[in-house]
Order: structure tokens, then sequence, then C-alpha cells
């Protein structure tokens, strides 16, 4: 009996639980197990507690793609002072976790653990500066002085629904994950189930290569039910733009045939009218490049996601801004040279206001767009592209850009 007791195997804590019992020993810029009542849930606890203890001696937590997973509500809001919720921060890179660094333009030294940078900054020249590859470094912005901040996602993308103003009068546009505005908006007070989930794939799908995309996306960004793409139709859902359960996949040429199709919504053809002509376009310069023709081009025909017209087009040199119907909207215009900086925001939203019966108050620049400076009877302030206001107080001939997240004030390399 006694050899039993002394061959029975020993429990030993792993060196991550002795941190937990003397968190004074454990890295400051790791506040998940330095604190873990105060930054881990449940779940997160649990998920410690079955990989922390072993049977003669510690073993390494399990892969992040086994059994044990991870299920956290962490969020920013949990984190102490200066630190940031980040994807991977905890449990072998596992759990999102609160890390903290070096501050913006504090000495760094990536080199040595307590001297790097904090999330969203880099290390350049010694120096901690914005890391602009990530959303994370606007959670490192004067908040006194920005007059808004985007939304995160704990992995440093932008979130994929980010809203402005109130609930009442405020409107909610679906972005990228590296932080531009994209095909999508809707009403505060309507956006309860709006995902941008169609727009984002629709952007990504392109920004990989993919000239030819035919998804089609309802006006807050979530997928339309009737969906084709690569030749083929089917009924999506919303949100995931999945294959509805009960319904197949066809052909394009049978996309009639579908449960989802309306006649009367959907007509007799799935390309819009903008879209037929773009896509027509784009597939006679795949056969010009096929057979090695180059130098063909044609002026680009900008449809949205929708199938409807683009917010602009381009004629004999000259970039117009457009509504939807493809007609010019007021004599907003640009040279041709110019189209990177055009978005017509400004001259939409002159439509987009009357239509809601909404009074349409600022001003817009000869190109469409906002002017950041506006001045309403003498009272000077500044907005930003999307014409929310970002601060009320600036001097006369004081530039906007200091006010704005996505400035040229805030580029640093």
């Amino acid at each position: 009996m006694k050899n039993q007791l002394e061959n029975k195997p020993k429990i030993k804590t792993s060196p991550i639980m002795a941190s937990v019992r003397s968190a004074e020993k454990f890295p400051t810029n790791v506040s998940v197990l330095k604190k873990p009542f105060q930054a881990m849930d449940t779940w997160q606890l649990c998920w410690l507690l079955l990989v922390v203890v072993a049977v003669d001696g510690a073993v390494d937590p399990p892969a992040c793609d086994t059994s044990f997973g991870c299920v956290s509500s962490l969020r920013q809001e949990d984190c102490g002072k200066g630190e940031i919720l980040i994807s991977g921060g905890s449990l072998n890179g596992c759990c999102p976790g609160c890390r903290g660094g070096r501050k913006y333009l504090a000495i760094c030294n990536e080199n040595i653990p307590d001297r790097r940078c904090a999330p969203g900054l880099k290390c350049v020249d010694r120096k901690c500066i914005y890391d602009r590859s990530t959303c994370l470094h606007t959670l490192h912005l004067d908040t006194s002085l920005v007059g808004w901040i985007p939304k995160c996602n704990p992995d440093g993308t932008f979130a994929a629904k980010q809203c402005r103003g109130d609930r009442l009068s405020g409107r909610c546009f679906c972005y990228s994950e590296d932080g531009k505005r994209i095909f999508g908006w809707d009403w505060y007070r309507n956006t309860e189930k709006m995902t941008c989930a169609c727009s984002r794939r629709r952007h990504k799908l392109e920004k990989e290569g993919r000239f030819d995309v035919t998804l089609h996306c309802a006006q807050n960004g979530n997928y339309e039910e009737l969906q084709c793409d690569s030749g083929l139709c089917w009924c999506a859902d919303e949100f995931t733009g999945n294959v509805q359960l009960g319904t197949t996949v066809v052909h394009e040429s049978l996309f009639t045939l579908l449960p989802c199709y309306n006649s009367t919504l959907d007509g007799e053809t799935y390309l819009r009218q903008c879209e037929s002509a773009s896509h027509a376009q784009k597939m006679i310069l795949k056969k010009f490049n096929t057979h090695g023709t180059v130098g063909v081009t044609f002026n680009e025909i900008p449809c949205d996601y929708d199938g409807a017209y683009g917010r602009y087009k381009v004629e004999n040199g000259v970039v117009f801004c457009t509504w939807r119907d493809g007609k010019k909207i007021g004599s907003f215009q640009i040279r041709s040279s110019m189209l990177s900086s055009v978005n017509c925001y400004c001259a939409r939203d002159t439509v987009i206001y009357r239509e809601a019966g909404i009074p349409f108050t600022l001003a817009c620049g000869g190109n469409g767009n906002y002017e950041y400076s506006q001045d309403q009877n003498g009272k000077l302030f500044c907005v930003d592209s999307d014409g929310f206001v970002v601060t009320t107080e600036v001097a006369p001939n004081e530039s906007c850009d200091k006010y704005i997240y996505n400035s040229a004030f805030y580029d640093e390399d």
C-alpha cells in the first residue's frame, strides 16, 4: 500500500497558475492573467483550469483548433487603463486578451519585452508611432481632439458597421476591413439587423482581383435573397449569403425556377441596367487580353453593389456625380485626373435627405464631396467625409484635418 501511494501520480500546478497566484510576478502587459477575475469571463477561467493542471508536471495549453476552443465575452471596457483588447492575447493565443505596452511617441525596442509598443503602434527609429495598417491605431488618438473614432475588431480590422449621430436621425455605413467606406448604409434606427456581410464579401473578392462579381447587396449591405455569381444562382440567407435550407443551386440560365425568384421585382434578366453594360464591357476587355491585345480602354461604368448606377461617371475627361438612375446630380464635376479624390457623398446626400423630407444645410465642394470647413451664419465648424460634425470649436482659416481620424494630419510614414 505504501508503494502504491508513493507511485501515485502527483498533481502539479503549471507556471501559469503560479503566476495567477502571484500576480506581481506576471508581466504587467498581460492583464488577462494578472487580474483573472476582472478581465476574464467564466468560460476563459474554466478553459484555463483545464489546461494548467497536469499529471506529472505542467503541459502546454492545447492548440486553438482542439475541442477546448474559446468562448469569451471580454470587451475593451474590461481592459485596464492603457490596455487594448486584441485577438489571441491570452491562453496560448486562443482567446482575446488585454495587452499594454509603450505609449504613442515613447522610446521603444521590439527586442525587449517591456519596451515594445502597445497594440496599434509600431516601433520606428526607436519611437512608437501609429500603425495605420490596423484599426487599433485609432485607440491611441487624442479623443479630446478627434471628433469621431471608428469601432475596431480585436483582430485589428475595422468593424463592418460604423454608426454616426443619434438613433433618430443618425446613419450607419458599411466599412471594409481596412477602413474604407463601401456600399451600404441605412438610418441608424433601422440597423438592428444590418451586417454589411454582402458588401464586405463583394469588396474582398474585387480586391483579390475578380472583376466579374455579380453578387447583389441590399441598400444596408446585407445579401439580397436572389443571388447569381460565377454562373450559378441560389436563394441566399440575408445575413450569410449561404444557400437557404430546402433550396438548391442552379445554373444561371435556370434562375427563374428558384422559389425566391419574383418576376415583378427581378425581371427577366438577373443583371440590372448599369451592371449589364459594365459586365459586358469587362468581358470584352477580358477577351482582348486573352488574345494578347493590350491598350484597349473604355470609360469606366461604375455600378453600386445592388446593380444601380454608381456615384459618378466619366465623360470627355470630366467626372460627374450621378444618382442611382445614372442621371447627373446638380453641377458637381471635376477633371478626370482628380478622380481618386472624388466620392460624391455630399452630392448624393442632397438627394437622400430631400427624399426623406429632411432639410440639408451643409455645403458641398465642387467635386461633390463634403467641404470639411463649414460656415452657417458665421458659425464655423468641421465635418468629415460622411458629413458629420467633428468639432464646433474651430478658428477662422484653421484646418479641420486634426479633428478627422483618417486625414493626412495623422500620416507619419
